[in-house]
């Protein structure tokens, strides 16, 4: 009887250095794959906010009324409210090689770019020092 008991204690204590062992290699695969997919989900946001900043720039300059300097506030003001930081946004009539919307007509075509570095947008900057890289979005559409 003693036996049977010395040796169940051994399995128990062998099976907890196995979970252990298994758990000190599965464990940083695990984290690693967690903050992977928050890192592409944060990247992803950004790049859609851009986006939608471009093209909602892009729709007011196709209003008759509208100026480079309202197209301008709008599309930073956009970036601002999604946490989009240092971004570039350049403004350009294409019909008339012009990077402005003075002397612009009916039909003419407006183009909104949008320039975002990656460093200043995520949390890899901060965690291992990822300050390379950016991404440029687009929007076109002609004036009213």
């Amino acid at each position: 009887m003693q036996t049977m008991r010395r040796t169940q204690r051994r399995t128990r204590s062998a099976r907890y250095g196995v979970a252990t062992v298994e758990l000190a290699i599965v464990l940083p695969v695990l984290i690693a794959l967690v903050f992977g997919a928050i890192e592409i989900c944060q990247r992803l946001h950004v790049k859609q906010s851009a986006l939608i900043a471009a093209y909602e720039a892009c729709r007011v300059a196709t209003r008759p009324i509208s100026d480079t300097d309202d197209v301008q506030t709008h599309a930073e003001t956009l970036l601002t409210q999604q946490n989009v930081h240092q971004a570039t946004v350049r403004i350009r009539n294409m019909t008339q090689a012009q990077n402005n919307l003075d002397n612009i007509v009916t039909g003419d075509e407006i183009r909104i770019r949008i320039d975002v570095p990656w460093g200043d947008n995520t949390i890899s900057h901060y965690v291992i020092g990822d300050s390379a890289g950016s991404f440029r979005v687009e929007a076109f559409m002609l004036r009213e």
